[in-house]
C-alpha cells in the first residue's frame, strides 16, 4: 500500500514539473536515447578552447652560444636555451644590443607568429641559417629563426640582450679577451655557456667553443657545457678491423673532463713504442665527446695488424697534465 501512494506521489511531482517546464517530443527522445553526461566527465577543454599562452619570465630563457665574430663570408648568430620543464612560445621574444645609454637598441623581433620552442631545447636566431650550417655541424636544423637582420654585435665586445615584450629576460656582456688565450684565430670561434644555474656575465660562464667540436655547436649542447665530475678516457670497442665491410671499422675514444677549455694531444703508437698518427696536437676539447681513428696512419696508409697504443694527454694554462693510455687491436683477415 505505501508502494502505491508513493509512486502515486512521484507521478503528481514530474506532472507538475512538465507543467512548469515543458519539454518537446524530440527533447524527451533525446533524452530517452542520450542520458546527460555528468558535469564531471565534460574536457575541459571542451569548456575552455582558448587557454592563454605562458609569459616568458626572466630565467625561462637564456643566452646560449654567440658567434659575434664570424669567419669572412659568414654571419652572427644567437643560441638560446629553453630553461624551464615546459614549451614557450618565442612570439613575444626580442633580440637587442645596447646603444651608449645603455639602453637596448636595435630591438628585433625574434618571430611574428606563434612558434614553440620545447622545453630543454636550443634554437639559434640568424639572418642566414644557410650559411651557419655550411660551415658548422647542426644536429637539429630544424631549430633555426630566421630574421631579416640581427642587431649590429661588435667583433670586440659588446651586449646581446633578449627581451620580452620589451622587459630584459637576460643580457649577456660579452668581450673578446673570453677566448682561450692559446687561439691565434678567433674568426668563426663562438662562445658557448658553461652553466645555465649560473649567472649568465660571471666571468667564468661563457667559453670558447672546442676546436674538436668544430668551433660551435649551433641546435645541439655546448661543447663546454659541465658534463660531470668524472674524469676518463676509454674505448668503446677494445678491437676494430677497418676492412669496409661496415662492421668495427672504426675505433671511438671516449672522454670526459670535469674542467672545461682542456687542451689535448692524442697520438697513436705501436707496441714498439712508434708514433704512426697524431690525431690531435695542442687542440681545445670539450667536457666530453668522441675522438675516433680509421686505421690509417700520418701517411694515409693502412696501418698493420696489431696491437697499438692510444696516448691522450690532456693540459690546462696552469700546467696540470693527465695522461691516459688505452691499448686497442687493429684486427683483419689473414690471407
Amino acid at each position: 500500500m505505501v508502494k502505491i501512494k508513493l509512486i502515486s506521489l512521484l507521478l503528481h511531482v514530474n506532472f507538475a514539473l512538465n507543467i512548469l517546464n515543458p519539454v518537446s517530443a524530440n527533447e524527451q527522445e533525446d533524452r530517452m536515447i542520450r542520458p546527460p553526461i555528468p558535469e564531471k566527465l565534460v574536457h575541459r577543454s571542451c569548456l575552455k578552447p582558448d587557454i592563454p599562452l605562458r609569459i616568458i619570465s626572466k630565467g625561462d630563457i637564456l643566452i646560449s652560444e654567440v658567434l659575434f665574430n664570424p669567419r669572412p663570408g659568414g654571419v652572427d648568430f644567437v643560441e638560446i636555451y629553453n630553461n624551464t620543464s615546459h614549451e614557450i612560445d618565442l612570439k613575444d621574444l626580442q633580440l637587442a644590443n645596447i646603444n651608449s645609454a645603455g639602453e637596448p637598441a636595435s630591438i628585433k623581433s625574434v618571430s611574428a607568429v606563434r612558434l614553440m620552442i620545447p622545453a630543454g631545447s636550443y634554437y639559434v636566431i640568424t639572418s642566414n641559417q644557410a650559411n651557419i650550417k655550411e660551415n658548422y655541424y647542426t644536429k637539429f636544423p630544424a631549430q633555426f629563426v630566421q630574421i631579416g637582420s640581427l642587431p649590429a654585435f661588435s667583433n670586440d665586445k659588446g651586449s646581446v640582450v633578449l627581451l620580452s615584450n620589451n622587459v630584459i629576460i637576460d643580457r649577456l656582456n660579452y668581450n673578446a679577451k673570453v677566448h682561450h688565450p692559446l687561439i691565434q684565430d678567433e674568426d668563426g670561434i663562438s662562445i658557448e655557456r658553461v652553466s645555465f644555474s649560473v649567472d649568465t656575465n660571471d666571468p667564468a660562464n661563457f667559453k670558447s667553443a672546442a676546436a674538436v667540436a668544430g668551433c660551435a655547436t649551433p641546435t645541439y649542447k655546448n661543447s663546454q657545457e659541465a658534463s660531470g665530475e668524472e674524469n676518463f678516457v676509454r674505448l668503446a670497442r677494445k678491437t676494430f678491423s677497418p676492412d669496409g665491410d661496415g662492421y668495427d671499422d672504426i675505433l671511438n675514444l671516449d672522454y670526459q673532463f670535469a674542467e672545461n677549455s682542456m687542451l689535448a694531444t692524442v697520438n697513436i703508437y705501436t707496441d714498439r713504442g712508434r708514433l704512426i698518427r697524431k690525431l690531435l696536437k695542442n687542440q681545445t676539447i670539450g667536457t666530453s665527446g668522441t675522438l675516433s681513428w680509421d686505421g690509417l696512419d700520418d701517411s694515409g696508409l693502412k696501418a698493420g695488424i696489431g696491437i697499438y697504443v692510444v696516448v691522450f694527454d690532456v693540459f690546462d694554462l696552469n700546467g696540470s697534465t693527465k695522461r691516459f693510455k688505452n691499448t686497442c687491436v687493429l684486427a683483419g683477415k689473414l690471407n
